[in-house]
């Protein structure tokens, strides 16, 4: 079982602010309906976790003009979920119809603002070790921490390339002996037939690889030391920028931990 059946298809990312004021409806609302009722119960869903950016997590984030989904310091909480290699498709589809009946019933909070909330192709992950935590369990194992990166190709290389060669040959000669454990990387896809109409198209499509990486330390501690230069180092090879390199820890389920360190 070195390597099972078990395999990432795909990556949903949900980066969202609750309103001021709403700080512990909100947090209640995703955790003990949302994140359950209109995800984690879906078919092929493998996994989910939360994380979230306390006001100082927030201020070691770069580039600080505004990062792909507006002004830097938006978005609070992070979700992740894997969905099983092929099975996208009617994942979703449960959840789109899943959405319809909530909605029905009330179970919708209109107080929280939406940075983005879409679905990502894996593109494949780099470990560190030869036989530590496969990326299917990453969300599970519940890391230290987080740190999610946006990453725009600047050369004529297709996506996968790029992710080919950040886990061939970037990663593993910088985060060799490191607390990074895993570098899970996706890229977004086209905007979905099933999606609303007026929903916008999905920026940064054959553009841009979103990475994970998971650490297994502090994160505050680990980000000088092993990611306050990615975005420099990166551009200094020619082949992609940063966009957004922003840490994130995570959430304690069943408490309101947090929600009075957001701003």
């Amino acid at each position: 079982m070195d390597d099972g059946p078990v395999r990432i298809g795909a990556g949903l990312f949900a980066l969202h602010d609750p309103h001021r004021g709403f700080e512990k409806a909100f947090n209640r609302y995703y955790e003990r309906d949302h994140m359950y009722g209109a995800a984690i119960l879906a078919p092929w869903t493998i996994a989910g976790q939360r994380f979230v950016a306390t006001k100082d997590l927030k201020a070691m984030r770069y580039p600080r003009d505004d990062s792909p989904f507006g002004p830097v310091d938006d978005g609070s909480y992070l979700t992740m979920y894997w969905i099983d290699d092929g099975k996208l498709a009617t994942q979703q589809a449960w959840v789109s119809e899943q959405m319809k009946l909530l909605a029905e019933v009330g179970r919708t909070f209109d107080e929280r603002s939406v940075q983005t909330a879409t679905a990502y192709d894996h593109l494949g992950s780099w470990e560190r070790d030869a036989d530590g935590v496969p990326p299917f369990l990453a969300l599970d194992r519940r890391y230290a921490g987080v740190v999610w990166a946006v990453l725009e190709r600047t050369d004529d290389a297709a996506v996968e390339d790029l992710a080919a060669w950040l886990a061939g040959q970037f990663l593993p000669a910088r985060y060799a002996g490191s607390p990074v454990a895993i570098g899970a990387m996706f890229a977004p896809r086209p905007k979905e037939p099933w999606w609303p109409a007026a929903a916008p198209e999905v920026p940064g499509v054959g553009e841009r690889v979103f990475v994970t990486f998971f650490v297994e330390t502090d994160v505050r501690e680990a980000f000088a030391p092993w990611f306050a230069t990615l975005g420099d180092d990166l551009a200094a090879t020619g082949r992609a920028r940063a966009l957004l390199v922003a840490p994130f820890i995570p959430t304690i389920p069943g408490t309101d931990t947090y929600i009075d360190q957001l701003w």
